[in-house]
């Protein structure tokens, strides 16, 4: 009917506005950040590829390679603009200093600052995408310069011995003559590392054997001294009288390419053509990204050799220890991480691992679940996997590096937070609701923070057992503060339970307490209802900022942002705002 379709259509727009809204609020800023960037490097591109093009001072390099040289120096270009970026997004302690802490830098900044990693690969795949333009237009140019296709005399009688590069006098073939020049070498052992970095930096190698992962990374140290020598025989002729020029005394010099190369002995011709080798730039590009990460690394390495003292070991269930430790001069907000070093498991590993601490205690502390080589012996040199007891001087030196920051840190700048947890992507909340707790119970009164919901969704009950624990110690305790309406949890078990859990369940039905975690919030099987959950916030919290904070599985992290842009509005301004924010380490 007519009405229905009316309503059909106000539906659509209601939910076009609300993604507009949403789209604004976690979309526009990131976008706007790679836009710029991707039109900084497609100016440079065309920048660079019109001058070879067009400018005199290449003309006779044109006559022999045609297009191709404009299609090599163009990404040049390109590549030089980004290796000065490639660097900086790993470098950790950078980006910890410029979120700062408080309200300054804006939470937008912090939140485009999360992208991280995300940058970093974009500028990699440019690089990768320029390198490849750039290798098969200079195999073309080789092939040219050769002299394996004639000039056509017929159109340009004269070329200047000057405007032919260096070459090697042997030149037997093409390929040959790519690895006797310093930018043919230079250039094959370039492209050969960057192919062994991005083909080990796939998801299934950098998940399931780190190792290679890691170790093909510094190939990035070759890919950089190759590009410094790149152009270190300076092969590119660049003409430096291309234009007429008169003196005072009526002296008129210049080879102007364009009708000299025609006829050089007409009156337009007073001078013959003049040459210079284009001078090695690529060095001068690399440097300052270069000393900014050198600057990273000595502030790595001046961490690493600070002594850390391992005061407790505790074995929990399901195969995780828990190591409490102290360092002096170590600070950490709520949400932080660091990076774990033991040169007795293995010298050049370095694992992240998020804290488990709050600031306001006296120690930090990392949960590590024993799940492969190097967690195991991990905690059979602390004691941990059998329970043994060692002395201080028995267990092993432990370096610290960090604490760097995340977007969890941020829940607090919020006026309520959405804390989205799945498997072990739970445990950067951890930190998070026992500084919850502190602020609470110690009276924070500039606590902006006003309601928090967890979501806790794992395989299995007995998946994360320290974890429910500490769920338990701070919900009773908020609880007895008076304190329980602050925090709101939900737990879901997306696998069925087995016969014996099942039963106890059916048993404690009418319990106060959940029979499976023993929290007062009762466990969901299933997954979320995330349309309904949103939906309910949305309407509990008219006209207020609310910070999703996600940490899991890609799949649910896509879903989640685009529940965060749909019910962003919801198509006025008296529902709640839903800034999305997802861990990455």
């Amino acid at each position: 009917s007519r009405y229905t379709v009316t309503a059909l259509r106000s539906e659509c727009r209601t939910r076009e506005q609300r993604m507009v809204s949403g789209l604004v609020i976690n979309e526009l800023p990131k976008w706007l950040v790679f836009g710029a960037w991707m039109i900084i490097n497609v100016s440079l591109f065309i920048y660079q590829f019109n001058l070879f093009q067009t400018s005199p001072n290449f003309f006779y390099m044109r006559i022999r390679t045609r297009e191709a040289l404009a299609f090599a120096r163009g990404p040049a270009i390109v590549i030089h603009f980004n290796i000065i970026l490639i660097l900086l997004p790993v470098c950790r302690n950078l980006i910890s200093l410029i979120r700062g802490t408080g309200r300054c830098p804006p939470r937008t900044v912090k939140r485009i600052l999360d992208k991280n990693l995300t940058f970093h690969k974009a500028i990699a795949w440019m690089i990768i995408a320029s390198s490849a333009m750039h290798v098969i237009a200079h195999w073309y140019n080789y092939e040219r310069l050769l002299g394996l296709n004639e000039l056509p005399s017929y159109i340009y009688e004269f070329v200047p011995d000057g405007a032919q590069p260096p070459l090697p006098t042997v030149q037997p073939d093409p390929v040959t003559i790519c690895f006797v020049t310093a930018a043919g070498i230079t250039g094959h052992i370039i492209t050969v590392a960057l192919f062994l970095i991005i083909t080990s930096s796939v998801e299934f190698i950098r998940r399931s054997f780190f190792e290679i992962f890691w170790y093909t990374h510094h190939l990035f140290i070759v890919f950089l001294l190759g590009l410094a020598f790149h152009q270190y025989q300076q092969l590119l002729p660049v003409q430096t009288n291309s234009a007429l020029e008169t003196f005072e005394n009526g002296t008129v010099v210049g080879h102007p390419p364009e009708v000299c190369s025609v006829d050089p002995g007409q009156e337009a011709c007073p001078s013959g053509a003049e040459f210079i080798a284009a001078r090695p730039t690529s060095w001068a590009y690399m440097l300052p990204g270069l000393i900014i990460y050198i600057i990273e690394r000595l502030i790595r390495f001046v961490r690493s050799v600070q002594r850390v003292a391992v005061i407790k070991v505790i074995k929990h269930p399901s195969k995780t220890i828990e190591i409490q430790m102290k360092k002096k001069g170590f600070f950490a907000e709520a949400g932080q991480y660091i990076f774990v070093n033991v040169p007795s498991v293995a010298w050049f590993e370095w694992h992240p691992f998020t804290l488990t601490s709050a600031p306001e205690e006296d120690y930090f502390s990392i949960h590590v679940r024993l799940v492969g080589d190097w967690t195991d012996e991990l905690a059979r040199q602390l004691g941990g996997e059998d329970g043994q007891f060692k002395q201080a001087w028995e267990l092993p030196r432990i370096a610290i590096d960090g604490p760097f920051g995340t977007a969890s840190e941020d829940v607090f700048e919020h006026e309520v937070g959405m804390l989205v947890g799945a498997g072990i992507g739970v445990t950067p909340f951890a930190s998070v609701l026992k500084s919850v707790f502190y602020k609470l119970t110690q009276g924070n009164t500039t606590l902006h923070l006003k309601k928090l919901y967890f979501f806790w969704i794992c395989p299995e009950p007995t998946a994360f057992e320290w974890f429910a624990d500490l769920l338990t110690s701070v919900e009773q305790q908020m609880s007895e503060n008076g304190k329980s309406d602050f925090l709101d949890i939900h737990i879901y078990l997306t696998r069925g339970l087995k016969d014996k859990d099942a039963f106890a369940v059916y048993l404690q039905e009418g319990e106060e307490r959940d029979a499976i975690t023993g929290l007062q919030a009762k466990t969901h099987f299933g997954r979320p209802d995330w349309a309904r959950l949103f939906d309910d916030i949305s309407l509990a919290h008219p006209k207020t900022a609310v910070g999703v904070f996600f940490c899991g599985p890609s799949v649910l992290s896509h879903n989640l942002h685009k529940f965060c842009n749909e019910y962003t509005g919801k198509g006025d301004n008296n529902r709640a705002r839903f800034y999305y924010n997802k861990e990455n380490f």
